[in-house]
């Protein structure tokens, strides 16, 4: 899979090169008058313009999916699961000592309430 920030750089450069060449076309044709409208000049700027923005939105899509499915899979695994399974104290980054202190305190707390 290609990672996001290619996707990135591939949309953008694409979608700028399209409104390069959409601009030029527009510019030579209706501002400064170089050329008509119906010009192959004019086509082969607006076409491959054409052509390169819509490249361009599909990356985008395509990196906002890649973005989309990214995060919702993070989400999903951070959500905890409804189970009912019980805390595995082998998965913990805490050590046996730190764990017994923090059931000493969580103790205390409940007590006092």
């Amino acid at each position: 899979m290609l990672s996001r920030q290619f996707l990135s750089m591939a949309s953008s450069t694409t979608l700028v090169i399209g409104a390069l060449l959409v601009g030029d076309a527009i510019h030579g044709s209706v501002v400064v008058g170089t050329y008509g409208v119906t010009s192959p000049a004019f086509i082969l700027r607006l076409l491959p313009g054409l052509a390169f923005i819509w490249v361009g939105y599909t990356l985008r899509e395509h990196h906002e999916m890649f973005l989309n499915s990214y995060f919702s899979g993070r989400e999903a695994a951070a959500r905890p699961d409804d189970s009912g399974e019980e805390f595995d104290q082998r998965m913990s980054p805490l050590s046996d000592e730190s764990m017994e202190n923090l059931e000493s305190r969580e103790r205390k707390r409940d007590k006092s309430e």
